[in-house]
């Protein structure tokens, strides 16, 4: 009994200064804002307490904010229901038996080390309507006619932007993917070869099963990724063209900063982190499952 309460001492000693950590510079900041977003602020005047007028605003007045949640949900079902499966797909290709299977790993991988700024920055050179390498290929095959301004038209901007951040980051699902199936145990499928399920089959039935936690992380963490996604939308368009991109924490940015309208910008970003918050709540809650043992 003793050694137990040592243990549980030792255990709160090490986990007391993470804690403080992100008191001081997580939750106390959260507090903060949650105080700036009921004020009227320009950061240079004193405060004047409005209640919740910056929330009314936001939700009933300012038609560009409704832009920026449906563009930031874009950016939510993009990286769930397509960037997780290539993932998905890339993962279960990488775990095969086959010569050079490191190297694709590598290759796959190698977009997620390269920083946001430095990838929009190269896609921003391809999407070029004049010198880009998109629109050369897409002329050098005689689809000249489907050239055009790609981050510069409002039917074209928020897709565009959308395979980049895909492109980046698909590889980040792949490891940890490919990580899980490196622990479930070659004898499941050896067993369920004998038994005919091979392929899809197996896939369905086994791996999906083993991976059901390893999945539910990643669709929380795309999940998060998505609606805080900021520095791709602010290199590449600014969200431009008339607000086709912005995106939540964009229009925070644009607010806060540019505007210098403080009160409003942090109502945005307690919308955001309350967004976050109970998104990944529900999702995790849906998706929790009886852990499988084996």
């Amino acid at each position: 009994m003793e050694k137990a309460l040592s243990n549980k001492k030792i255990l709160a000693l090490f986990l007391l200064p993470g804690l403080i950590v992100f008191l001081i510079f997580y939750f106390v900041p959260i507090l903060i804002t949650a105080y700036y977003s009921l004020q009227d602020w320009d950061g240079i005047n004193p405060m004047t307490f409005i209640g919740l007028d910056n929330y009314i605003e936001m939700f009933t007045v300012d038609k560009s904010f409704w832009q920026a949640v449906w563009n930031s949900f874009a950016f939510l079902l993009v990286g769930v229901f397509i960037q997780l499966p290539i993932s998905f797909a890339l993962a279960m290709l990488v775990s095969r038996k086959m010569k050079g299977r490191k190297w694709f790993r590598n290759i796959y991988f190698f977009p997620v080390v390269m920083s946001t700024t430095m990838v929009s920055l190269l896609w921003v050179k391809i999407y070029d309507p004049n010198i880009g390498m998109l629109n050369t290929l897409m002329d050098a095959m005689g689809l000249g006619s489907w050239t055009q301004a790609w981050l510069g038209d409002t039917k074209t901007a928020l897709l565009s932007v959308l395979i980049v951040t895909t492109w980046h980051y698909v590889g980040y699902n792949m490891l940890i993917l490919f990580a899980g199936m490196q622990g479930i145990p070659e004898q499941y499928y050896e067993a369920a070869k004998l038994d005919g399920a091979t392929g899809w089959k197996a896939v369905r039935y086994i791996t999906f099963p083993l991976l059901s936690d390893v999945l539910r992380i990643c669709i929380v963490l795309n999940v998060i990724y998505a609606l805080k996604t900021f520095e791709s939308v602010y290199v590449m368009t600014n969200g431009g063209p008339l607000d086709s991109t912005t995106v939540i924490a964009l229009k925070m940015f644009q607010e806060a900063f540019l505007k210098q309208n403080f009160g409003y910008g942090s109502a945005l970003a307690v919308f955001m982190v309350l967004e976050c918050l109970i998104i990944a709540w529900v999702i995790n809650k849906l998706l929790t499952q009886e852990k499988i043992e084996y």
